[in-house]
């Protein structure tokens, strides 16, 4: 299973997690380098960690009151959107 966890790369090459793991990282991976931003957390323990924010996302009315559709929908959507491109 492909697992994606988010990390800092520090001056010296060294791959630093953000939040803590609850398991040894070991294999093979792909590496995806990202612009430096100010408002990156700096430590695992930072208050706006990824999984803080998503989790603040996840419990927000905004997110609760997302529109939905059923997975016919979600299909008849992305058939309607591939032969839109067809037609350009």
């Amino acid at each position: 299973m492909l697992q994606t966890i988010e990390v800092e790369i520090d001056h010296s090459g060294r791959i630093h997690p953000l939040e803590p793991l609850s398991f040894v990282p070991s294999g093979r991976a792909y590496l995806t380098l990202l612009p430096a931003s100010e408002q990156h957390p700096t430590s695992p323990a930072a208050e706006n960690s990824s999984a803080e924010q998503a989790l603040k996302m996840l419990a927000s009315p905004r997110f609760a009151q997302r529109p939905s559709a059923t997975s016919v929908e979600v299909q008849q959507r992305i058939d309607e959107l591939r032969n839109d491109w067809g037609d350009r």
